[in-house]
């Protein structure tokens, strides 16, 4: 049997009543749709029908779904532990297929939960490693979405986010859902005032023999700028290491510490103050450390708590 046909018959063999539409075509999730085409990382992706069973690949995607009332479509999530506290009730009960998000999920993995859709934070879930590639999910009969601020290449902003909840809200035939959330999400990012000074932020995304951080084209790098500050290394365009001695020579004013569970803020920061070579950096001197969920950090609904996060932790 081809891979395809028993991807095909599984999801219908486990396809939840609830998801099944009424007399008048809708569901809780929203109007059917008979075929919608979005257009995700520079290519465009048709959904012949409106997918019914949701596999999310990581927690800022999870809630990004639940935050537009699609939790029927949920048929399994991935590290589902740290959900804001607002949906936290909404995801009961939803499948968890894998306690963690690194390494991400493998196609099997996934599969298991019969999926017809996939949706992610991460361009690494779409890699050989991992699910693979997006236009073989794609034959298989499983639609994919990346969170667009993490799309390859691109240079993350705030505004992301409504494009893509637009783009689900189209595909799963809730517009009005979604431009409601892109309201909410866009005034909470409008309330936050940003601090004098221009002050420098070097953003602390772990290791110690040489420091790693997010790069100038991060979401957190835009968080930076309308908080008010500068990320002093504008230079780095994706996640890599840095020397600690740079760090040295540009004095950050502050330093954002992404709380990981590898590496937890508190232990960061407890080892960077007894690192020697950083006792005279301002940031360091003056304890000003700014600890921020790392999952607050990436394309989501978290923006407008850590865009507030970072402004309180400057003014400081």
């Amino acid at each position: 049997m081809k891979k395809t046909t028993f991807l095909a018959a599984a999801v219908a063999a486990v396809l939840p009543a609830a998801a099944c539409g009424s007399a008048d075509g809708t569901t809780a999730a929203g109007t059917e749709a008979a075929s919608v085409t979005v257009r995700n990382c520079g290519t465009d992706y048709r959904f012949p029908a409106t997918p019914r069973r949701v596999v999310t690949s990581s927690t800022p995607a999870t809630e990004v779904m639940l935050a537009l009332g699609l939790r029927d479509r949920l048929a399994g999530t991935v590290a589902a532990t740290d959900v804001v506290p607002e949906y936290a009730d909404d995801l009961r009960g939803v499948r968890v297929i894998a306690e963690s998000a690194f390494p991400p999920p493998s196609k099997e993995v996934v599969y298991s939960a019969g999926p017809d859709m996939v949706v992610s934070g991460y361009p690494d879930d779409y890699g050989p490693k991992a699910m693979g590639e997006r236009a073989t999910l794609q034959r298989d009969g499983v639609g994919t979405y990346l969170l667009s601020a993490n799309c390859p290449g691109h240079e993350a902003e705030i505004e992301d986010v409504h494009t893509d909840v637009r783009a689900l809200g189209k595909v799963f035939g809730v517009e009005s859902r979604a431009e409601e959330l892109v309201r909410r999400l866009q005034g909470e990012v409008d309330a936050v005032e940003p601090v004098p000074g221009n002050p420098g932020v070097f953003d602390y995304a772990g290791g110690k023999d040489k420091p790693t951080t997010a790069g100038s084209r991060a979401l957190v790098d835009d968080l930076i700028r309308r908080a008010g500050g500068t990320n002093v290394f504008p230079e780095v365009t994706s996640f890599k290491q840095v020397a600690w001695e740079e760090v040295v020579k540009r004095d950050p004013d502050a330093i954002l510490v992404e709380d990981q569970a590898f590496e937890p803020a508190d232990k960061a920061i407890a080892w960077m103050k007894s690192y020697g070579p950083l006792k005279d950096v301002t940031a360091v001197k003056e304890n000003r450390f700014i600890v921020i969920p790392v999952n607050d950090t990436q394309p989501g609904v978290r923006s407008g708590r850590a865009l507030k996060t970072i402004t309180e932790g400057l003014a400081q």
